[in-house]
């Protein structure tokens, strides 16, 4: 199954969610540049990424939220260019200090289709959000299953700037063998004040020792918010692909 218009058409829901979904809704709209340093055992590599991404959250009936969001990746490395489409939603409740879930996701590269679903949750504690999320992936044609956790952590400098760091583990089992992906990054985010404009950073590690594999990633970006400040769109749900992208989805 193609997902290129299932994924364009989170991103443009994202970008017109304002009159599509009320004036409630929350979200944004971002493009970033990422670089990667790869190690595959004695060899080294590097390729570019260019990512546009979107994501909305809108209230469906009290303390209910549905969130959706897209991704587009084009990537230029030295192990090969590829594009890749993902697609997420979210069915969350939530209270005064926390909120629950579940969401489904699909995603697609070189003509293989990865299908996921799982589980996230929050915990707001003043300035700090804490988010974590197990999921399971399934990719048919590999005969491949993925099994994945992840643990992030976002203090509010001010409700315009914040700053974030994750821990993450991707178990993948294949006919014939299995490895273990452990990521670990940090991150920030500075909206202009009277503006809906914000630009954003991180660094990530990936460290897979089964297939004697590192990566290393920093990224930068630009991001157009709509229906209310960073710390407004952390509350609202619209940024919980951010941890629910186990598999190398929305993120």
């Amino acid at each position: 199954m193609k997902l290129h218009l299932f994924a364009s058409a989170a991103v443009a829901a994202a970008a017109f969610a304002v009159p599509a979904f009320a004036a409630d809704a929350v979200g944004s709209v971002g493009l970033s540049a990422a670089h990667t340093e790869l190690e595959v055992g004695p060899f080294d590599g590097q390729g570019e990424a260019y990512t546009l991404d979107g994501s909305v959250a809108f209230q469906t009936a009290p303390n209910w939220t549905v969130s959706l969001a897209g991704a587009v990746v084009t990537s230029d490395e030295d192990l090969g260019d590829d594009s890749t489409f993902s697609g997420m939603a979210h069915l969350t409740y939530a209270a005064a200090d926390w909120r629950l879930g579940g969401f489904v996701g699909a995603g697609e590269a070189s003509d293989e289709t990865l299908w996921s679903v799982g589980g996230v949750a929050q915990k707001y504690i003043g300035n700090v959000t804490l988010s974590g999320a197990v999921g399971y992936g399934k990719i048919d044609d590999l005969d491949a299953d993925l099994w994945g956790a992840r643990a992030d952590v976002r203090y509010f400098v001010s409700d315009t700037f914040s700053l974030n760091g994750g821990l993450g583990l991707t178990r993948i089992d294949v006919a014939g063998g299995d490895a273990d992906v452990w990521s670990i990054g940090a991150g920030g985010e500075y909206q202009f004040a009277g503006t809906p404009w914000s630009i954003f950073g991180g660094y990530e590690h990936n460290d897979a020792n089964d297939l004697d594999l590192t990566a290393d990633t920093v990224k930068l970006g630009v991001r157009v918010n709509f229906g209310g400040d960073l710390k407004a769109r952390d509350r609202s749900g619209a940024d919980l692909g951010a941890v629910s992208g186990l598999f190398g989805g929305v993120r």
